[in-house]
């Protein structure tokens, strides 16, 4: 084998495995399990160039000790913003979890014992609602079961 075949073996080498390297950094960070309490219109970054923002929240609940005709609903608005764009979803007491596609597999979940119960009297509110997240990451079926 010459020298410079050598050479050039090694630097196609050093070229593969910068591609490699560079082709990795393109993919988003993996999500890992965590609690969080947002306010609304808080966000955070969940992983490498993916952002939830807690968007807002409707609560329409029939308030405590009043007959209503229709119970009414909470929801709590997100959007999920990554390299191709933004997701929106809601989470509430009805439909708790979510698994947005930007995740790839990861879960939202609403921790549903920090849901305020409904208010008391009839009056309305505009106060801040803050909400505590779940985010539980993708399992790997090739990787150990979870203790």
């Amino acid at each position: 084998m010459t020298p410079y075949r050598f050479l050039a073996q090694g630097w196609m080498q050093m070229l593969g495995a910068a591609a490699v390297l560079a082709l990795a950094g393109c993919a988003a960070a993996p999500v890992h399990d965590a609690t969080y309490v947002l306010q609304p219109r808080e966000s955070l970054d969940l992983a490498r160039g993916v952002t939830l923002t807690y968007d807002s929240f409707s609560d329409s609940r029939c308030p405590a000790n009043v007959r209503c005709i229709w119970a009414g609903r909470l929801a709590f608005r997100f959007i999920l913003q990554d390299r191709d764009g933004s997701e929106e979803f809601t989470l509430g007491p009805d439909q708790p979890v979510a698994t947005p596609a930007a995740l790839h597999g990861a879960q939202v979940a609403l921790d549903l014992g920090s849901v305020p119960a409904a208010r008391a009297g009839s009056a309305r509110t505009t106060d801040l609602m803050p909400v505590t997240l779940k985010i539980t990451a993708p399992t790997n079926p090739h990787s150990p079961p979870r203790p």
